[in-house]
């Protein structure tokens, strides 16, 4: 189906974080490659929330403590609040979920495990498996120039919300 920008770089901007209090800007971090079934999305924006502040300053519950294990997986792209450009998309995607080039899309942040009991009963936002964009290596955050939706697999996102105010569920076979 092509893309917007054919001259997709090897590398972009991005946030790093590395640790508490250590998040880095950085010119030179590879750009992912876009899987068979997949949304590459050019950020057009990104917002920072509560948890994301959180994580910087070093709260127990992303870094660990006497509680909490460590959930965060440095270093890693933060962002989960994000906007942007639909990019490139499969022709076969394009068509099953009413996405396009070109369509402002976001995704729901909670990336659900579609294997627990509450995932079956489709209560996916109580998930006790789940990743949330920027966190965690498999699901790397938005804070940088492109994102990569993967539309396989166990943590496939749950939720595009286009411009046009559809919203488009994708669910485990």
């Amino acid at each position: 189906m092509g893309t917007i920008d054919r001259d997709v770089p090897e590398f972009m901007d991005a946030v790093v974080n590395y640790a508490p209090k250590d998040y880095r800007f950085s010119h030179e971090v590879g750009v992912p490659k876009k899987p068979e079934s997949g949304i590459l999305v050019k950020v057009t924006g990104c917002g920072i929330c509560a948890s994301d502040v959180k994580c910087y300053e070093g709260a127990g519950r992303y870094w660990g403590d006497s509680v909490n294990e460590k959930w965060v997986q440095a270093p890693i792209i933060p962002g989960h609040e994000f906007v942007g450009e639909v990019a490139d998309i499969s022709e076969k995607d394009s068509d099953r979920l009413g996405i396009n080039i070109g369509d402002q899309v976001t995704s729901e942040q909670i990336v659900a495990c579609n294997n627990c009991l509450y995932c079956k009963k489709g209560k996916r936002w109580l998930c006790q498996e789940h990743d949330i964009y920027g966190f965690r290596k498999a699901v790397p955050g938005a804070f940088s120039q492109v994102w990569i939706a993967s539309l396989t697999g166990p943590m496939e996102p749950n939720c595009f919300l286009t411009t046009t105010k559809r919203i488009v569920l994708f669910r485990s076979s």
